[in-house]
C-alpha cells in the first residue's frame, strides 16, 4: 500500500474516530434548559418555566427529539431540584454559555498568553544548553508559530516541527534542535503529571475526596507517571539501556540517530545543572498560569466544582489528550472534560461550554502566529521538513 494511501487511511480514522466522541460527548449535552424527573431520573427539555397560578403549578416540557418529540405539561411537582439552587429547571449549554462572565473569562485567557510566554523562555534556556543560540524574542515568536500550526492548522503541519525547522535553518546542529523540542515537551509532560500527582495526595491526605471518587483520575496517574519514568530512564540511562540490551533494538528504528543525540543532550543538560533548574521552575510556573486560566474560565461559568480537582484533572485531561487519536484532539479531550468534571453538581452541558473554551481561547492565541508565518519564510511540506531535519540528524 502506498505510503499516500495509508496517510489517507490514517486521517479517515482519526476523523472517523474524532466524530464518533464528540457524538458520544453530545448525546448527554442539553442545548436548553432541561428538568430531571424524580422518578427514573429522566429529562425534559423546558419550553415554558412553571405558570404562576394559585393552583398546582405546572411546566411545559419536551420529551425526546426531532419527529419523535411531543410536547406536554406536567406538574412541577414531579421534577426534583438540582442538589445547588433553587426551583426544578437545570441550566442547559446555551444558558451557561449566556450566563459567562466576561470580564473574568478575558482575564483568565490572559492566563494561557503568559503560560505561552513562558514556554518559550523555558525552551530558549534548553536551547542555550545546547549551545544553540537564537535571540529570547525569537524563541518567543516561534512559539506562537507552533501554536497557530498546532491549534489553528492541526493534523497538517505539526507546530514542534516547524519550531524545529526554523531553528534547525540557523545552526548545523539539528540533531540538537530537534532534541531541544523532544527535551521541552518531555519536560512539560513530567511536570503536569507531577502537578496531578502532589495535588492528588493533597487532597487524599486531606480527606477533600474519597479515593472511590477520584479512582480513575488516580488509575490515570499512576500509568502516566509509570510511562513517564520510563521513558526517562530509558532515555537518560545508558546502563539502563546496555543492561536490558535495547541498544541493539532501538538502532534498527528510523530515530536510531535521534535516541543516540538524546544521550548525548542528557551530558550537556548533567553539567548545566543551574540552567536547568531554572527551565524546571519556568515550566512549574508556566502550568500553574495554564491550569489557572481553565480554573478562572470555570469560575466565570459559575461552576460548582472545587479548586482542587482542576490542578488533578487538566493536567491528566491534556496529558491523555496528547495521544494523536483524533485530528487537534478533538472529541478525545472534550470526552475526558466530561468524564472527570462531570457530577450532581457540575452537568455535562456546562462542562462542555469549558472544554469549548479551552480550545477556542488557544485558537485566539496561535492567531499571532499567522503574523509570523506569513511575514517569515515559508516552511515547506512536512515530508521535506523530516527529510531536511533527518539528514542532519547525526550533527551536533
Amino acid at each position: 500500500m502506498k505510503k499516500t494511501n495509508r496517510k489517507a487511511l490514517l486521517l479517515a480514522a482519526k476523523i472517523a474516530a474524532a466524530a464518533g466522541l464528540l457524538a458520544w460527548v453530545l448525546s448527554g449535552v442539553h442545548w436548553h434548559d432541561y428538568v430531571r424527573a424524580r422518578r427514573g431520573g429522566k429529562t425534559y427539555t423546558v419550553i415554558a418555566p412553571p405558570a404562576e397560578a394559585d393552583g398546582p403549578q405546572t411546566i411545559r416540557v419536551r420529551e425526546g427529539t426531532l419527529w419523535w418529540a411531543r410536547e406536554q405539561t406536567r406538574a412541577t411537582a414531579e421534577f426534583e431540584p438540582p442538589p445547588s439552587g433553587t426551583g426544578i429547571i437545570r441550566p442547559g449549554f446555551l444558558t451557561s454559555l449566556v450566563g459567562l462572565n466576561v470580564p473574568l473569562a478575558v482575564l483568565a485567557s490572559m492566563g494561557f498568553g503568559a503560560s505561552m510566554v513562558l514556554i518559550a523562555i523555558r525552551w530558549w534556556l534548553l536551547l542555550r544548553i545546547q549551545d544553540i543560540r537564537i535571540g529570547r524574542w525569537e524563541a518567543i515568536k516561534l512559539t506562537f508559530l507552533g501554536q497557530f500550526f498546532h491549534a489553528v492548522v492541526p493534523g497538517t503541519v505539526g507546530g514542534d516541527l516547524v519550531k524545529a525547522y526554523y531553528v534547525a535553518r540557523q545552526t548545523h546542529k539539528k540533531a540538537a534542535a530537534l532534541v531541544s523540542i523532544f527535551v521541552d515537551r518531555l519536560m512539560g509532560l513530567a511536570e503536569l503529571a507531577l502537578m496531578a500527582g502532589g495535588m492528588l495526595l493533597v487532597v487524599l491526605a486531606g480527606g477533600l475526596e474519597r479515593f472511590d471518587d477520584v479512582r480513575l483520575p488516580a488509575v490515570c496517574l499512576a500509568i502516566i507517571l509509570l510511562a513517564v519514568a520510563g521513558l526517562l530512564t530509558f532515555l537518560l540511562s545508558r546502563r539502563f539501556r546496555r543492561a536490558f540490551r535495547l541498544e541493539k533494538l532501538y538502532q534498527r528504528l528510523p530515530i536510531a540517530h535521534h535516541i543516540a543525540a538524546a544521550g548525548v543532550a542528557a551530558e550537556l543538560y548533567r553539567r548545566r545543572l543551574g540552567t536547568l533548574a531554572k527551565t524546571v521552575l519556568i515550566s512549574f510556573v508556566s502550568h500553574l498560569a495554564f491550569v489557572g486560566f481553565i480554573a478562572l474560565t470555570g469560575t466565570s461559568l459559575s461552576l460548582q466544582t472545587p479548586w482542587y480537582r482542576y490542578f488533578v484533572y487538566i493536567p491528566l485531561i491534556y496529558i491523555i489528550g496528547a495521544i494523536p487519536l483524533t485530528p487537534g484532539g478533538v472529541g478525545w479531550v472534550e470526552n475526558w472534560y466530561v468524564r472527570f468534571f462531570e457530577s450532581p453538581l457540575c452537568g455535562a452541558s456546562a462542562i462542555l461550554v469549558l472544554a469549548m473554551l479551552a480550545r477556542l481561547v488557544p485558537l485566539l492565541w496561535g492567531l499571532p502566529g499567522a503574523v509570523v508565518a506569513v511575514t517569515g519564510t515559508r516552511p515547506p511540506q512536512a515530508e521535506s521538513m523530516q527529510a531536511e531535519l533527518a539528514d542532519g540528524g547525526a550533527d551536533g
